[in-house]
């Protein structure tokens, strides 16, 4: 953790009066190194809590300040988050959409590939590969190979 928060403390406290099966509305608070997620209930209290894992779950990763439904934890174990909690939003909210990685960004759909190298090399492959223009297509570069 962060060192902000004190995980078997958290524990501990997390043992205290809670019954089987009480749900509750929180925040995530902390997200540790080990992929325990720390939330703050309602009532202000800290639960390490574990994510629910389905077919479903949700394609956008949980974080800091997500409102969630949380299953509280029973003894030594940690919680449970169930989901998010908010509306359902009705159209797309992001416009751009921007993925990063530091050395290598693959594509990849049965053979055919395309890889983003961080030198700034791309290279496409694929059995046929199929450039399509509604206008002028050009190609720029300092030289180019053919074959």
């Amino acid at each position: 953790m962060n060192g902000s928060m004190d995980l078997q403390a958290i524990r501990s406290a997390a043992v205290v009066g809670v019954g089987d099966g009480v749900l509750a509305r929180a925040e995530v608070a902390e997200i540790t190194s080990d992929g325990l997620i720390v939330v703050r209930c309602t009532d202000g209290s800290l639960w390490p809590c574990e994510v629910l894992d389905t077919a479903g779950s949700p394609a956008r990763p949980i974080s800091l300040g997500d409102r969630l439904l949380v299953l509280r934890p029973c003894g030594n174990e940690p919680g449970v988050v169930l989901g998010r909690v908010g509306r359902l939003a009705s159209s797309p909210t992001e416009s751009k959409v921007t993925i990063q990685a530091t050395e290598l960004l693959r594509l990849q759909c049965g053979e055919a590939s395309i890889d983003l190298l961080a030198d700034g090399k791309v290279m496409i492959r694929g059995e046929d590969v199929l450039l399509r223009a509604k206008g002028t297509q050009r190609i720029r570069a300092g030289t180019v190979a053919i074959n």
